[in-house]
């Protein structure tokens, strides 16, 4: 079937036949479905309209909300990028923490066993020193106990006190 139009309606014409319909009857009905159809046509037309502009508003609607999933999604993976570098940076703070943390306990340990070594070192040289200062104090007091007072020369008494002892060897 064609698409009539309202005005096409309007113009249209009929032959007469013999006991026909009321022609005056026939244009007012016609007249009134071309009203009918123009009040449509324009109602169709108006709602195409509407339909063109919520069709392009929902494409605008729809456009936002894919850069808007865009940049969450976005700003999600940067989060967990941040979060993932974070981590490995305090991993390797850590772990520099800690290699720097035994590194300083060995350099402790190490001076800690220099020490105990010197300690050790100035016990033997104590005895040592002991040891050598009981003989000198024994020397001496058999020296001085087999010479008479009065035969003592000052020379020796110095020779009994600083043989072999001198700043050095203490």
């Amino acid at each position: 079937m064609q698409n009539l139009t309202p005005l096409e309606i309007q113009k249209q014409i009929f032959s007469r036949a013999l006991k026909g319909y009321n022609p005056d009857e026939v244009r007012g009905y016609l007249s009134l479905v071309a009203e009918e159809i123009e009040r449509l046509v324009k109602d169709v037309d108006r709602l195409s309209r509407e339909n063109a502009m919520l069709r392009e508003e929902l494409d605008d609607h729809s456009q936002r909300e894919r850069i808007l999933k865009d940049t969450l999604l976005s700003a999600q993976k940067v989060s967990e990028d941040v979060k993932a570098n974070a981590r490995k940076e305090a991993e390797l703070i850590v772990k520099d923490a800690e290699l720097l943390s035994e590194r300083v306990v060995a350099q402790a340990m190490q001076r800690v066993s220099e020490l105990e070594r010197a300690i050790q070192d100035l016990k033997i040289e104590r005895v040592s020193v002991r040891n050598r200062l009981q003989e000198r104090s024994t020397a001496c007091s058999t020296w001085s106990a087999s010479t008479p007072s009065r035969k003592r020369p000052n020379s020796r008494s110095r020779r009994c006190l600083g043989s072999g002892w001198s700043k050095g060897s203490a």
